[in-house]
């Protein structure tokens, strides 16, 4: 038997909240392991000397001063892996919020400038990782941000002005406007953009939200005998 069209939608919210919930631990899970096994490796492969090396280690000295020298690459490769699989996770996470506030596209766009963002601050720590000046590190994460701020500032600015219009409401569900020209009968008002069907019927128009927030927006009103 087919579900109502409500418990579809309530059962589709929770699915997200599992979801997202399923990510938070995922995104913990992997830095918890990458803190503890840091912790590990430079406990066992951080002594320079056979008498820094502690003496319940003293057995495997010859193995520690083997693997010493590669020690900052092995950190390097692992702050890489689980730093990659936290980005994916926390991308995965902000897209399954904004779906349920967005559309596809625009829930992909942004999940997209959440990786590129979370790859800059992960070169900035393999930066850390292999002793760079730190002025060189901060430079890198800066341009990271510099590039993700440059990638957000449209769809921030629109998501903006989405939630301004849902709040003031200008006009509503059913209104004829005319706004940046366009003229139509007001069908949907989503936070990235206002969608509006052409007075015949032929065409939908797509308005970005930040655009009809600086237009002058017209309202028709009803005659008086239609009031």
């Amino acid at each position: 038997m087919a579900l109502p069209a409500e418990n579809k939608r309530t059962v589709k919210v929770e699915e997200k909240i599992q979801s997202l919930r399923r990510g938070s631990f995922k995104t913990m899970f992997y830095i918890v392991v990458l803190v503890v096994s840091l912790f590990v490796l430079n406990f066992l492969f951080g002594w320079t000397t056979v008498e820094a090396i502690p003496s319940i280690l003293q057995p495997f000295s010859s193995i520690i001063l083997f693997v010493n020298p590669y020690l900052t690459y092995i950190q390097a490769v692992l702050v890489f892996a689980l730093g990659y699989l936290v980005v994916n996770s926390v991308s995965g996470m902000v897209y399954t919020y904004m779906r349920r506030i967005t559309e596809y596209a625009n829930a992909a766009t942004i999940r997209t400038i959440t990786r590129l963002s979370g790859f800059a601050v992960l070169l900035a720590l393999m930066a850390s990782v292999f002793h760079v000046d730190a002025a060189a590190a901060l430079t890198i994460g800066s341009f990271g941000g510099l590039v993700a701020g440059f990638a957000t500032q449209t769809i921030l600015s629109n998501a903006v002005a989405g939630v301004f219009l849902l709040i003031s409401r200008p006009y509503t569900f059913g209104d004829t406007i005319t706004v940046a020209g366009q003229t139509g009968v007001v069908k949907e008002i989503k936070l990235m953009h206002l969608v509006l069907e052409a007075t015949d019927g032929t065409k939908e128009i797509l308005i970005p939200s930040g655009t009809v927030v600086t237009q002058i927006i017209q309202k028709m009103k009803l005659p008086k005998n239609e009031k």
